[in-house]
């Protein structure tokens, strides 16, 4: 099972299918989408992930990859991946609960920490938008 409820290689889900899959959790989408767009100029692109992962929208500033957003059946899922310094200045934020416990309890890599975040509210949208700050400076200031 994918973490997309879109897991099928061969069918891209439509816009209307994203919307409908996403449910109540819509406006969330919206704001994180809104939120690339506006401070850093940049469309998502529907990716392929493989079949643990299925359909997604992943956001790419040059080649480095500042987040995935997996469409699950009335909500979604947010990847990100912090680099070790990006860590240190993510746990200093005022983030709500959830996203502090997820960034407290993910096994670091080598690479850094790789989190997959199902949002649960408002405030884990907020909290996802101020680690994507953390990752890359936004090419206009934009208040969160």
């Amino acid at each position: 099972m994918s973490i997309s409820v879109f897991s099928e290689k061969l069918a891209p889900p439509t816009t209307e299918q994203l919307r409908d899959a996403l449910g109540e959790c819509l406006p969330w989408w919206d704001r994180i989408t809104g939120f690339m767009q506006e401070a850093y100029q940049l469309p998502g692109l529907l990716t392929f992930g493989g079949k643990n992962y299925g359909w997604n929208l992943w956001y790419k500033r040059g080649s480095r990859p500042l987040l995935s957003l997996y469409p699950r059946s009335g909500g979604l899922t947010a990847q990100i991946v912090l680099g070790k310094k990006e860590v240190e200045q993510a746990v200093t934020l005022p983030l709500g609960e959830h996203i502090a416990r997820v960034l407290r309890e993910t096994t670091p890599f080598h690479d850094g920490l790789w989190m997959f975040i199902p949002l649960e509210s408002l405030q884990d949208v907020e909290d996802i938008l101020q680690l994507i700050q953390v990752k890359s400076r936004p090419r206009k200031p934009v208040k969160v």
